[in-house]
């Protein structure tokens, strides 16, 4: 990182801003009393005000930029997300997420890959309240989550009649005409059949042109990919 480069690159609003936050934060509560976490959460606030580093760094430009470990990059992360976000901020993090998943064994498991700490954590404790298990062996930033799962967490962040606007629509397009959680989880299975043939990107893009209407509660658009959805197969 060349901090040069990234001085001489800043807006003098951006410097001036940037500069004074950085005495005011580390004056606070007196002249060096500051830990060193937070001193360390203080420096990169200010290379956020001068735009060295995004507003949601990935993990890799941690360690990149600052040339420290992943785990100590996802300590920063942890720490910075904590104090800037809110529960409702979390929610549409996981909400993002949820939109592009990757479907494995024919729709019965999806994979998201959360590259920050934190959501990770908050995104586990919302499935384990809702009374599933989250797997998360194979990599600290991945998460496995079941069709039962996944359908819960969904459902958890419609309103009831969100539920039942969405499920008019899908068992309009000819879905079967069950509970809301049967009406989804068929959906899915049917998207997962839909996407069987893509992989990687491909997959994630497409399966999201069916998620993301159903979190959004997108009703119109709900209706126009339930079509494509249940279109009947010729025989």
């Amino acid at each position: 990182m060349d901090i040069n480069q990234i001085v001489n690159d800043a807006t003098e609003e951006d410097a001036k801003s940037a500069l004074s936050y950085f005495l005011q934060s580390y004056m606070t509560p007196a002249f060096g009393a500051l830990p060193k976490n937070e001193v360390e959460l203080i420096v990169l606030n200010v290379l956020g005000k001068l735009k060295a580093i995004e507003d949601e760094p990935e993990l890799y430009e941690f360690v990149s930029k600052l040339k420290v470990t992943r785990s100590k990059a996802r300590g920063l992360i942890y720490d910075r997300e904590l104090r800037l976000s809110s529960e409702d901020d979390l929610d549409k993090k996981v909400k993002s997420l949820l939109k592009r998943p990757l479907i494995q064994k024919n729709g019965d498991l999806y994979v998201l890959e959360v590259d920050n700490p934190l959501v990770s954590d908050h995104l586990r404790s919302k499935v384990q309240k809702l009374g599933y298990v989250s797997d998360g062996s194979f990599s600290p930033s991945i998460i496995k989550l079941g069709l039962d799962a996944i359908t819960a967490l969904i459902q958890s962040y419609l309103s009831p009649q969100e539920k039942e606007d969405i499920k008019a629509v899908l068992v309009a397009a000819g879905a079967p005409d069950t509970s809301f959680t049967g009406v989804l989880k068929a959906t899915f299975k049917k998207v997962a059949s839909k996407v069987a043939s893509d992989t990687g990107e491909a997959l994630m893009n497409k399966a999201s042109d069916f998620i993301s209407p159903i979190i959004d509660a997108g009703i119109d658009l709900i209706k126009e990919k339930a079509g494509e959805l249940f279109e009947p197969t010729a025989e």
